[in-house]
C-alpha cells in the first residue's frame, strides 16, 4: 500500500466538498435574519475565498472588476462583503506501519468575517458535524482513494477589528481534526433495513444496528481422489445461510413491532411470518425473504436498555 502524499490543498478540498454538501449549505431561514439574505444558501452569504499559505486570496478590486465584466453590476454579497479563511495544518502523525496507512492531522481554519456572519459559522460548523458524524468518508489523495473520519470544534472569537473596509470584522478560529483509513468497509457503509407486515416504507425501516453478522454453513460430502484415495477432496452440496442482528431497543417502528411479536400472547401469531431484509453494502443492495429463527429480548439493569439479538433465515417458500 503507498503511503499518502498530504498537503494543505488537498485537505482544503476535502473541507470545502463538507461544506458545500446540500445538508450543510443550506438556506437561510430565520426570520430574525437581514432580508438580504433570506432563502440564500449559508455559503453564498458568507462569501468566504478559502486559501492555504501557498495560494493568497484574490484582492478586492480584481474581484469587483470579475463582477462588472460579468454582470455589469456590483454585488455586495462578492466584493466588500466578502471574507477570508485560512487552513493551516498541525504535526502530521502518521501510524509507522509497512501495511496500514493511517494518518492524523489537526489543522485549524481561522476565518475573517463581519461580526453579523459569525452565527452563520456556528450553524456551519454543527451542520458540518452532523452530518459526518460516524461516517468514512471516500476521498482522494492524489492517485491513492482513503476513507477519512472528520470532526470540527467550536467557533472561536479571539478578535475584534471595529474599522476596516469590510466593516465590523471577527476573527474565528475552528480546530479540524482528519483521520486518514485505509480504504476498507466499514460500519458506516452498511444499511439494514426491514420490511415487516404492516410495514408502511416501500425499502423498509432501517435497524440501529450494534452488530451485524451473517454465517454461511456448507454442508459437505468427502469425495476419494481417483489416484489417491486414501486422500480426499470435499464437495459443497449446499448452503444454509442465516443473519445475526443486535441493537439496543430504540424507539424505532420495527423495534417495536418485534417487541410486541415476541412478548404477544396471541396464540395467532405466525411463528413464520415472512420479512423483506434488504442489505446495502456500500452501493450495492441485497434482498431476502427471511423468517425468525431465534429472538432474544433482554433488560439489562447496569445499562438500563433493553437490548435484543435476532436471527433471520431463508424462509418464505
Amino acid at each position: 500500500m503507498n503511503k499518502v502524499k498530504i498537503t494543505a490543498d488537498a485537505v482544503l478540498k476535502i473541507i470545502q466538498a463538507v461544506f458545500g454538501d446540500e445538508d450543510v449549505n443550506l438556506a437561510v431561514d430565520d426570520a430574525s435574519a437581514p432580508e438580504e439574505w433570506q432563502g440564500k444558501k449559508i455559503n453564498d452569504i458568507l462569501n468566504v475565498e478559502y486559501y492555504t499559505f501557498k495560494h493568497r486570496p484574490r484582492d478586492t478590486w480584481k474581484v469587483v472588476d470579475s463582477i462588472l465584466e460579468s454582470t455589469g453590476a456590483t454585488n455586495h454579497l462578492a466584493a466588500l462583503n466578502r471574507s477570508f479563511c485560512l487552513l493551516s495544518l498541525g504535526d502530521i502523525e502518521r501510524l509507522f506501519s509497512k501495511d496500514v496507512d493511517m494518518v492524523t492531522l489537526p489543522g485549524s481554519l481561522e476565518y475573517v468575517v463581519q461580526t453579523e456572519k459569525v452565527k452563520l459559522i456556528e450553524s456551519l460548523i454543527e451542520d458540518s458535524n452532523r452530518a459526518t458524524c460516524g461516517l468514512r468518508i471516500p476521498v482522494s489523495f492524489g492517485e491513492e482513494e482513503r476513507k477519512v473520519v472528520m470532526f470540527f470544534g467550536r467557533p472561536v472569537v479571539s478578535d475584534i477589528r471595529s474599522t476596516t473596509p469590510f466593516g465590523e470584522i471577527a476573527v474565528v478560529t475552528v480546530a479540524v481534526t482528519l483521520i486518514v483509513l485505509p480504504n476498507v468497509t466499514s460500519y458506516s457503509d452498511y444499511t439494514v433495513k426491514i420490511k415487516y407486515p404492516g410495514c408502511t416504507e416501500a425499502d423498509g425501516v432501517a435497524v440501529p444496528l450494534s452488530s451485524f453478522s451473517t454465517p454461511n454453513t456448507m454442508t459437505q460430502q468427502a469425495i476419494p481422489r481417483l489416484n489417491k484415495p486414501q486422500d480426499t477432496d470435499n464437495l459443497n452440496l449446499s448452503r444454509a445461510r442465516s443473519f445475526v442482528l443486535v441493537f439496543e431497543g430504540y424507539d424505532n417502528p420495527f423495534i417495536n413491532w418485534l417487541a410486541d411479536w415476541a412478548l404477544s400472547v396471541d396464540v395467532a401469531n405466525n411463528n413464520n411470518e415472512v420479512l423483506t431484509l434488504n442489505i446495502t453494502r456500500g452501493e450495492k443492495t441485497y434482498s431476502h425473504a427471511v423468517i425468525i429463527k431465534d429472538h432474544q429480548l433482554i433488560v439489562n439493569s447496569d445499562t438500563g436498555n433493553e437490548t435484543h439479538t435476532l436471527t433471520l433465515v431463508r424462509g418464505g417458500i
